[in-house]
């Protein structure tokens, strides 16, 4: 039985590690063009269904990253595997105009583990932001159009940062435990802007120019939980969590190259590899407060906040503003214990945030609003299979800026077992 879970912990080391070259999701939005791109509704399916809420989550049968203080929930002789992937879809709207396009890979990875009755360990693979859009337009300048023609510019974007995670929860006293997250960040974002002249003026050459902003470094964040009893028989009791990311210089690169396109070649007209710099990841303070009723209810509130106006960026202005997030999350399971109805184990989530974007144009807001749904459908061994879907849209058509309308569904594994279990034989 040893050999086993050895190997099933091997296994799970050499699935990290492929998964760090495997890792595809992206997004669609032009906002990704800005700051470290676009920051998702992050967590994995079961507390994304419950829109993103994760400062009171203390489940022993799922992983919590969000707040590292939730290691310690976990059995002390339970091992627990969390891999998923997510897809997705976006519709751009904009002066009358519209434009769909879908997105998807995998999502994450992660495994749980307890080092002894006080101290809960945790390591895991997860997307931090994205970038991926591709604009389009036209020159509109009307003597460029009576003496050159038609010019079109091209705007793509790809990539995103990556948080390879390390934490650890202690609980030195009954009901409270504190945690920490070591996080390795790392990525790129890649920039490419195209200025193509019309065929019939081959006289002059489109333009290529790329850039690429390299990021590694690593940062911590804390957390925090409580849990305060009202009845300790039917297992009632009300969770506050609270967690901290310290602000952080990020190490980063910028490499910006331009290119003149002709017929047959093309011409390098510029090449600056800078050196290094730094990306300040701001300060992020989140709380929260859950209720749960025995094995039956669980609802959560929470509030975050990230002055993202104090980050800067290789030395690089951007539109960016503090950022605030008010979220809200539910599961209800009828009766995990009912020996007729597989019904009545599953559990169902329903969720909703509101957020303040980082981002603001010409002293507009960008603001985002999603609700969530899902499902907990469980197996043997409290394993279960999430599945989680998202819908929403952020910015507005007004302000001649864009309206995204955007779906995701989230579905993940949680391999839950026991370890270091002695069978006895009669």
């Amino acid at each position: 039985m040893q050999n086993i879970k050895k190997s099933l912990f091997t296994s799970a080391l050499i699935i990290f590690s492929i998964f760090a070259h495997a890792q595809s999701i992206s997004t669609y939005s032009p906002y990704s063009r800005y700051g470290v791109g676009q920051i998702p509704t992050r967590g994995f399916a079961a507390t994304k269904a419950m829109g993103g809420i994760s400062q009171a989550v203390r489940n022993p049968y799922g992983i919590n990253y969000l707040n590292p203080a939730s290691y310690t929930a976990q059995d002390t002789m339970s091992f627990i595997l969390d891999f998923g992937f997510e897809t997705g879809a976006t519709t751009l709207e904009s002066q009358g105009q519209s434009v769909k396009n879908g997105f998807g890979g995998i999502h994450h990875l992660a495994i749980s583990f307890p080092v002894t009755k006080w101290w809960g360990s945790s390591l895991g693979l997860v997307p931090y932001s994205q970038v991926g859009y591709q604009v389009k337009h036209y020159e509109t300048d009307p003597i460029l159009l009576s003496s050159i023609g038609r010019i079109r510019y091209e705007h793509r974007g790809s990539g995103g940062v990556n948080q390879a995670y390390f934490g650890n929860a202690f609980k030195p006293i009954k009901n409270l435990s504190f945690g920490f997250n070591i996080s390795y960040f790392f990525g790129s974002l890649n920039y490419e802007n195209k200025t193509i002249f019309p065929s019939s003026r081959p006289e002059y050459a489109n333009t290529v120019e790329t850039r690429n902003i390299a990021i590694h470094d690593i940062a911590f964040s804390f957390g925090s939980q409580y849990n305060y009893f009202i009845n300790k028989e039917k297992k009632t009791f009300i969770t506050l969590g609270v967690t901290l990311d310290n602000e952080t210089n990020i190490r980063a690169k910028r490499i910006y190259y331009a290119k003149q396109v002709y017929d047959n070649f093309s011409d390098t007209v510029a090449y600056r590899d800078s050196t290094s710099g730094h990306i300040r990841f701001p300060k992020n303070l989140s709380l929260g407060v859950a209720y749960t009723y025995g094995n039956k209810l669980f609802a959560s509130i929470e509030f975050s906040t990230q002055n993202w106006s104090k980050a800067s960026f290789l030395g690089t202005s951007q539109p960016l503003t503090d950022s605030k997030t008010f979220r809200f999350g539910l599961e209800y399971t009828p009766n995990r214990y009912d020996l007729k109805s597989y019904l009545k184990h599953i559990s169902y989530r329903i969720g909703a945030h509101y957020s303040n974007t980082y981002m603001k144009f010409d002293g507009h807001q960008i603001n985002e609003f999603a609700l969530s749904a899902g499902l907990g459908f469980p197996f043997r061994n409290n394993t279960k299979f999430n599945v989680g879907f998202e819908w929403g849209n952020r910015g507005t058509t007004d302000y001649g800026v864009i309206k995204e309308k955007f779906g995701v569904l989230s579905l993940s594994l949680t391999f839950y077992d026991f370890w270091f279990i002695k069978r006895k034989y009669n």
